[in-house]
């Protein structure tokens, strides 16, 4: 089945970006307090993109191959509903750590992080509701790993000047 394929390679892909993440952190001594906000949401974009992509796939095999057209677009709302509640968990981890830290008062890279969350929750529930299909759920994975990755690129790159 082509989507699981897909699943597997948004894990690898997930994992791969909070590995290199890891190793660009422990090979800076000390992180700016803006670098070590920017790896935090790195984890968690990766995190929830590596935890759905994960449930889906390994759910997708307890019953073995879905039978019928009804039974593949009940999988993907379910599992829609899921990566939804994934998000939820993350977004609300996120937040606590954004009020601890009073990171708030800059709000300007948060607001994409949350911006990219809220596209993602959209599109789960539209095709939770109307579409129950892969492709809307795999690009919401896509979406949570191409934060991830402008995240890793700005995390890795020097500042000019």
């Amino acid at each position: 089945m082509i989507e699981q394929q897909i699943l597997i390679t948004i894990a690898t892909l997930a994992v791969t970006l909070a590995g290199f993440s890891g190793v660009v952190g422990i090979f800076t001594k000390e992180l700016p307090d803006d670098k070590t906000h920017k790896l935090e949401t790195l984890l968690f974009q990766s995190g929830a993109a590596l935890f759905a992509s994960l449930t889906t796939l390994i759910t997708s095999q307890i019953d073995g191959a879905l039978k019928s057209e009804e039974e593949f677009r009940e999988f993907w709302m379910i599992s829609s509903w899921v990566y939804i509640i994934i998000t939820i968990i993350v977004l609300t981890f996120a937040t606590i750590d954004i009020i601890k830290t009073k990171s708030y008062k800059e709000i300007n890279y948060d607001i994409l992080f949350y911006f990219s969350f809220f596209v993602v929750i959209a599109l789960l529930i539209f095709n939770a509701l109307y579409i129950q299909d892969a492709y809307l759920f795999h690009i919401a994975l896509e979406i949570n790993l191409a934060f991830a990755f402008v995240s890793f690129y700005t995390l890795v790159i020097p500042p000019k000047g």
